[in-house]
């Protein structure tokens, strides 16, 4: 028997952050280990965040040189070479790697180079061996892709976000299934790189954001030169023949057929929970989800859940913020510990971006909170005119009778950087009142933010 005072299963950001946050909170006497097979570094750094922000700053230059809409300044076809943009892409992700691994080292636990499951509510077996906790475990075992339900999807070669970050050479022509972050961000690198892409989804792209934001990113979709949107529709079957793959859809149109060389799902990823011993430590899920509290801590009061192994919130700054409370649960430190979810931001790098945090104001009307709202067109704003920006919306709730800040939706340039004035703000519930106290530079794509304050501030009923 393996003793240990903290064991964590999975070596990406939720693990590693776990591992670090028991081992400081316990001290360098205390016995932590990170069970890990294979490659450490984890998604984000390995084939997800940085390798796609990587590929998309250049399928953004490929498209501002043919694209753009300056007067007086000329257009051209930059040359693209496949091997040397994947090259970069590769040197990139061993940069930030090399990073990572370092922080691994210096954190102080150990990494157990085995695959690992629960056995009992207290043990983890890893190749053969029993490995017991005395204080708390985490779950942190990251995700798999969800293939979508269509029929016939079994006998047809489907790609992944993994193997597009493996491509050799650029397809000639692809379907990209998926209207969230990962199926726009890989449709836009493959068609600007050159590939013929249709973006498929089975509802409205971004049905769940505002009804503004939504026409605004349709708009963006729509002008891309190497882009057909389709959506929405219900998958009626796919089939691979004649080198090609058919999806067969049923729209409001009627039947339809989309045609290419290759089938991209981006339809989402499950949490990596099957086969993981679940039953036998008494931690309960459904659903693909594992039941927890807002600390992370699961049936099984001595184990914690973070990361994409919860089945929600797959997102890196959720899954470090998870991993630190699942951390400090694990190692038994006292007080509260639950996870902010009231920000809930998110951002999508398409380009221009979409960032978002907080409510929508169709999820406050649904609420019964009483709100107001205001929203700018960019195009039609002082610095984005400077810039010839041709699309992007700002928007921002606020409480009708306080003024505090409940949400805000900006798709346009620098969106993602923009979000954090806002995220700000509404960490120390401030108000549409605090944003006119702050001082705005001009000319600056973020006074945007100072108009939208203004116009909330008119509508409130302090």
């Amino acid at each position: 028997m393996n003793t240990y005072d903290v064991l964590v299963i999975g070596g990406g950001s939720a693990g590693t952050s776990a591992a670090a946050t028991a081992q400081a909170a316990l001290g360098p006497n205390a016995k932590v280990g990170l069970f890990n097979k294979g490659e450490l570094g984890g998604l984000c750094i390995l084939r997800g965040c940085m390798p796609t922000k990587t590929l998309l700053h250049a399928a953004h230059l490929v498209h501002e040189a043919s694209a753009h809409h300056t007067p007086g300044i000329g257009h051209g076809k930059l040359d693209i070479d496949f091997d040397a943009v994947m090259a970069n892409k590769d040197a990139k992700v061993a940069r930030f790697k090399k990073a990572k691994l370092g922080g691994i080292a210096s954190g102080g636990y150990e990494v157990i180079d085995a695959y690992a499951r629960f056995s009992g509510p207290d043990t983890i077996e890893a190749d053969g061996e029993t490995y017991r906790f005395t204080k708390g475990a985490v779950l942190a075992a990251g995700s798999d892709v969800a293939l979508p339900p269509i029929a016939g999807i079994e006998n047809v070669t489907v790609w992944d976000s993994d193997d597009i970050m493996e491509l050799e050479e650029l397809p000639e022509s692809a379907i990209v299934m998926g209207g969230g972050a990962i199926g726009l961000e890989l449709g836009l690198f493959l068609a600007r790189m050159g590939c013929k892409t249709i973006q498929a989804n089975r509802s409205r792209i971004f049905s769940k954001l505002d009804a503004e934001l939504a026409d605004e990113m349709q708009a963006v979709l729509e002008s891309e030169p190497n882009m057909t949107l389709v959506a929405p529709f219900r998958a009626t079957g796919i089939e691979e023949k004649d080198g090609q793959v058919h999806l067969h859809l049923e729209t409001t149109d009627g039947p339809r057929t989309l045609v290419a060389k290759h089938f991209i799902a981006a339809t989402g990823r499950s949490a990596r929970i099957e086969d993981m011993g679940l039953e036998a430590a008494g931690v309960v899920f459904e659903r693909g989800r594992v039941q927890c509290d807002a600390a992370m801590r699961t049936t099984n009061p001595r184990i914690f859940v973070a990361g994409d192994a919860t089945g929600e919130d797959l997102l890196l700054h959720v899954a470090n913020w998870e991993g630190k409370a699942a951390g400090k649960g694990a190692a038994e430190v006292p007080g509260d510990h639950a996870v902010e979810r009231r920000l809930h931001m998110t951002a999508i790098f398409t380009d221009p971006p979409l960032a978002t945090i907080g409510m929508t104001q169709m999820a406050a009307e649904a609420a019964g909170i009483p709100i107001v709202t205001a929203s700018a067109k960019l195009a039609q704003t002082g610095r984005a005119i400077t810039m010839d920006v041709q699309h992007g919306l700002w928007k921002m709730i606020a409480h009708k009778k306080t003024g505090e800040l409940l949400g805000c939706q900006i798709l346009g340039p620098r969106a993602d950087d923009l979000i954090h004035i806002i995220s700000t703000a509404m960490y120390y519930k401030g108000t549409a009142m605090d944003l006119l106290e702050m001082p705005w530079y001009h000319p600056t794509l973020a006074e945007v933010g100072l108009t939208l304050a203004r116009n909330l501030v008119a509508q409130v009923e302090l």
